[in-house]
């Protein structure tokens, strides 16, 4: 299968579901439009939502599933740079980390990697290396100061993002960004500023794509069952945030979501 596997071997335990519709951190009220999106998605379960900066108007499909929290999968990615960034643990894009052997069945995986390619490769060894480094108290401490979805670390210091005791909704997803690109994390700039930098995906017309796929499911059986990808587009001023979110037995992975999320912005026209 194609796509950034965000899991550990095995199977991701996604299907606990929180349904948090009041106190998520994003506020969709009157300016708001909600679309049938429904003919990028090919019959998946899936939503998605996008915030215009601009004009502070949302555009989502599926609110109810847009409220609906799930494992971050390696969408954990961002606030875990932004964490190991701060405390010093990674020095920069380029701080590395000796591959330690083991073969996990991906070439890509199976080598020294560095912040920056780790995090575009979604090299799970590499994060929970930092993870054990960072230590699971200040994670802990740093996820609730940053109110990332449930806030829930209790899967383990190198697992919580990966079985689903963190847990997440798209709308949350846009809010964290939000606060991410406005420097409005209670963590320092250029941690911020760095982690934004890493998520640089293409510049095409004066437009810059910025985004972290993640999925779920049983990598083993090459089968993903929940597909993530959340990002920011910018043009001049203009920042955009989005996030798509599917789930099912068919090709429900964070490289589908990208896809998707990629031919409903040519479809609003951004």
């Amino acid at each position: 299968m194609s796509g950034s596997w965000c899991d550990f071997p095995g199977i991701c335990v996604f299907g606990i579901i929180l349904f948090s519709f009041i106190g998520i951190g994003l506020a969709i009220g009157a300016n708001s439009t909600t679309r049938d999106l429904s003919e990028f998605f090919g019959g998946r379960e899936g939503c998605f939502v996008f915030y215009d900066s601009q004009d502070k108007s949302y555009v989502s499909y599926n609110p109810k599933g847009c409220a609906e929290r799930f494992s971050p999968c390696s969408t954990f990615k961002v606030p875990h740079t932004v964490i190991a960034l701060h405390t010093g643990i990674a020095t920069g894009p380029e701080f590395s980390l000796r591959w330690d052997g083991v073969k996990r069945g991906l070439s890509s995986w199976d080598q020294d990697q560095t912040l920056r390619s780790a995090f575009q490769g979604s090299v799970v060894w590499f994060y929970q290396e930092l993870a054990r480094r960072i230590g699971q108290e200040r994670e802990t401490r740093f996820i609730r100061q940053f109110e990332y979805g449930n806030m829930d670390t209790s899967g383990g210091t190198t697992n919580f993002w990966l079985q689903s005791s963190l847990l997440i909704s798209a709308n949350e997803q846009v809010s964290f960004l939000r606060r991410l690109w406005e420097d409005a994390l209670p963590v320092s700039r250029d941690a911020q500023r760095v982690t934004r930098e890493i998520m640089e995906l293409s510049r095409r017309e004066g437009r810059i794509l910025y985004g972290k796929t993640g999925t779920g499911g049983d990598r083993e059986a090459d089968v993903a069952r929940l597909g993530w990808f959340v990002g920011c587009v910018e043009r001049g001023d203009c920042r955009c945030f989005l996030a798509t979110r599917i789930t099912g037995e068919r090709d429900a992975s964070g490289q589908q979501a990208r896809k998707i999320a990629e031919a409903i912005l040519e479809k609003l026209g951004i």
